[in-house]
């Protein structure tokens, strides 16, 4: 079983992410820890707090984390589903109480007790370069990080930068080059794993709190997709891929690459090069998931929600 951190700023993907690692028998969730990103910092660790509840008995702790990037202005998601899901703040589901560590002294902690643990990482990557600055030894105990982050095509903020790195380009610069082995998930792999309405249906017939809870953030996810000239023609599932792909590796095709993040003012500020072809001169730093079984994948989740189901009906 893999000992597991899920660093993340829910979102609805990084909630269903949450789900399945609490419930997939090759996990074991050690903690919870959030950021702001896609929400503000509260708001995420509030979000992870509803969600482990729903879990419940399943639980970890959830720990509220960084607040901002480490240098640039904080960005707003904009594109919010306010009538359901958890966009909106949802003050009508339970929620477990806060850790009072904050997350990367969680991180930290988590690493004392369980070396070689591995963090997937699903939102911006402020937490974890904090961790590397402020717990030098600890960040040398991570067995491996998954970010679900980057692409090597085109961005999804930006021409040029996905999301979660251009939420944090300076940290996300630190945690590529810090030398921790790092499976990066770009959103072009993550992005071709459709939220289709098999999926949906299938997750919405599992019993019991945490799957409703999925269906429903499934289904809210799928009223904020917009397709454009070269995205997917379905809404990407993302966030989980990370988590399913740390749990089971089986389930996607790797090959190694030099990532670095250009930090540098202009249009390609945040962007991810990703040189698989060892143009660059340098060492390899990650490996790149670069396809997923979509079979596969879906299946994946749903046994892990089903799981959960399980565990909940005891």
């Amino acid at each position: 079983m893999i000992d597991l951190i899920h660093d993340c700023d829910p979102g609805n993907d990084d909630a269903v992410a949450i789900l399945a690692a609490l419930g997939h028998e090759n996990l074991n969730l050690l903690a919870v820890t959030t950021g702001a990103g896609h929400l503000a910092a509260d708001r995420t660790a509030r979000n992870a707090a509803i969600t482990v509840a729903a879990a419940f008995p399943a639980s970890v702790p959830v720990s509220a984390g960084s607040p901002g990037p480490l240098l640039r202005e904080r960005l707003i998601a904009r594109l919010l589903d306010m009538e359901s899901g958890l966009d909106p703040e949802r003050p009508d589901l339970a929620a477990v109480p806060l850790d009072a560590m904050h997350s990367v002294d969680r991180l930290a902690h988590e690493l004392r007790r369980h070396p070689g643990l591995t963090v997937v990482a699903t939102g911006p990557l402020t937490n974890l370069a904090l961790l590397i600055r402020r717990y030098p030894d600890e960040a040398a105990r991570i067995g491996r990080i998954v970010t679900l982050s980057g692409a090597w095509g085109l961005g999804t903020k930006t021409a040029s930068a996905e999301w979660n790195i251009l939420c944090d380009p300076e940290a996300a610069a630190i945690v590529y080059g810090a030398g921790i082995p790092l499976t990066m998930v770009p959103v072009d792999a993550s992005g071709l794993v459709p939220i289709d309405e098999a999926l949906i249906s299938a997750v919405a017939e599992i019993k019991g709190p945490a799957a409703a809870l999925a269906a429903e953030l499934l289904r809210s996810l799928t009223r904020t997709f917009f397709p454009g000239v070269l995205t997917p023609s379905e809404p990407p599932l993302h966030d989980p891929c990370a988590i399913l792909v740390a749990a089971e590796p089986g389930i996607a095709r790797s090959v190694p690459a030099r990532v670095e993040v250009d930090t540098a003012p202009g249009i390609n500020y945040g962007r991810t090069v990703v040189d698989f072809a060892a143009r660059t001169g340098k060492p390899n730093n990650c490996d790149v998931v670069v396809e997923f079984d979509v079979a596969k994948t879906h299946a994946c989740l749903i046994e892990a929600l089903r799981r959960l189901a399980r565990l909940q009906e005891k």
